[in-house]
């Protein structure tokens, strides 16, 4: 897989968001608009990625479950993608148990 920036999208049951990550060389990196950080590693098995991602919340904000956070709270993010997870369509990603759907389109190679 080329290593890539993405634009990231994403729904709860409050709210939505949206951010840049980059994705490649086994690693992931991004913020979001809530200021929310991200940086994980994935490994490519059988045509899958899967991984894991913390997320940081540098500074206080509600998250789009609606659930309000003071600074510095941290969560584990865990996914199993395709591929071809850039198409647009919602993947799922678990956050602490809870399912996220985000959506990702290729913005470049890197």
């Amino acid at each position: 897989m080329n290593a890539a920036m993405y634009a990231m999208s994403f729904v709860g049951v409050a709210s939505n968001g949206a951010g840049a990550v980059f994705i490649g060389n086994g690693k992931i990196i991004g913020i979001d608009v809530g200021n929310l950080r991200y940086n994980g590693t994935y490994t490519e098995q059988g045509g899958r990625m899967k991984g894991t991602v913390a997320m940081y919340a540098p500074t206080a904000g509600t998250l789009v479950n609606g659930v309000a956070v003071p600074a510095g709270s941290r969560w584990n993010l865990t996914l199993d993608w395709p591929f071809d997870f850039a198409d647009g369509k919602p993947q799922l990603i678990t956050m602490d148990g809870t399912p996220v759907q985000v959506a990702f389109e290729k913005i470049g190679d890197v």
